[in-house]
């Protein structure tokens, strides 16, 4: 009963926090917002784990991953996501952007560890492509509308973001082959990124503001509290439980909950194209993961789906 209460709270939190991000953009400058997220969530890790005693020492060396960490999962990849939606894409199709970061992962893999993908996994990867391609249709042939160039950009940037996250991962499987906790990384990692955001803001933006309205508040308190803390703990938890192999799963399941809520919330429609776009980019994850091998799998996976939303 536990272990589905956890795999719902993942697919439900992982798959809300993406209309959560659009209530983050406007008022307040993007590079603002993602310093606040991260740094609020790096000093209640280290809180904890100073409290906890479970703050692991690290080497030099280990600080200087963790700041490339912090940069692709903590920093840049969010700021490029938040960006995204401020142009004209619905918050349920950046999650099934997101999601493409199984395949992101295989081909770093194949570039940062020499691992060669599996049939399965090629397959896949041109099954999600293709949906992507699909959910996107309408924009590409109509280039030359302004809302259409907007929203590519967009797409543009969702994908660059998916790709630092993946890169970020292939960090993970340094941290782990060095035998570091994870919550450990983690901290640091958002402490690092959070510190890199602060820089931008200063050379982008000149300086900081907040919105105090309850919209931006409630939004901010989801984002840190659940979608960067407490599902990171939670889906430890599952993974002690089920293994790495089922856990990811959630990965396809989220983007589910997202569009749903985007079609309410955000008045996007399911059009037919649009429908078998979705079940091709979720069916391309389903295949990458079908029968792997578990040595393949961890690398492919491991620990590299911690942190979304």
């Amino acid at each position: 009963m536990i272990t589905a209460l956890f795999y719902v709270l993942i697919v439900v939190v992982w798959g809300t926090t993406w209309i959560a991000i659009t209530f983050q953009t406007g008022v307040v400058p993007v590079e603002n917002s993602v310093f606040y997220r991260f740094f609020t969530a790096a000093v209640i890790m280290f809180v904890f784990l100073l409290l906890t005693k479970r703050l692991q020492p690290l080497k030099l060396a280990d600080h200087f991953f963790c700041m490339l960490q912090g940069a692709c999962l903590f920093c840049l990849n969010f700021y490029f996501f938040y960006i995204a939606s401020t142009l004209d894409v619905e918050s349920g199709l950046l999650s099934v952007i997101f999601s493409m970061a199984t395949i992101f992962n295989v081909l770093n893999n194949l570039m940062w560890h020499k691992f060669k993908p599996s049939r399965n996994t090629v397959i896949g990867a041109i099954i999600g492509v293709l949906g992507i391609t699909l959910l996107f249709y309408p924009d590409f042939v109509s280039m030359q509308s302004n809302e259409s160039h907007s929203r590519l950009l967009g797409v543009a940037f969702a994908v660059t973001g998916t790709f630092l996250f993946s890169s970020g991962n292939m960090i993970t499987v340094r941290h782990n082959k060095h035998k570091l906790a994870m919550s450990t990384t983690t901290a640091w990692g958002m402490l690092y990124g959070s510190i890199i955001m602060f820089v931008i803001s200063l050379v982008r933006v000149g300086g900081f503001s907040f919105d105090f309205s309850p919209e931006y508040l409630w939004s901010f308190a989801f984002l840190v509290l659940l979608g960067s803390i407490l599902a990171f703990a939670v889906y430890l938890s599952l993974i002690a439980r089920i293994g790495a192999n089922k856990t990811a799963y959630t990965t396809v399941l989220f983007p589910i909950v997202a569009l749903t809520i985007s079609a309410f919330v955000e008045g996007y429609t399911f059009t037919p194209i649009a429908i078998i776009g979705l079940v091709l980019a979720l069916l391309g994850n389903v295949i990458v993961f079908y029968k792997a091998k578990p040595s393949s799998l961890e690398k492919v996976k491991g620990d590299t789906r911690l942190k979304t939303g």
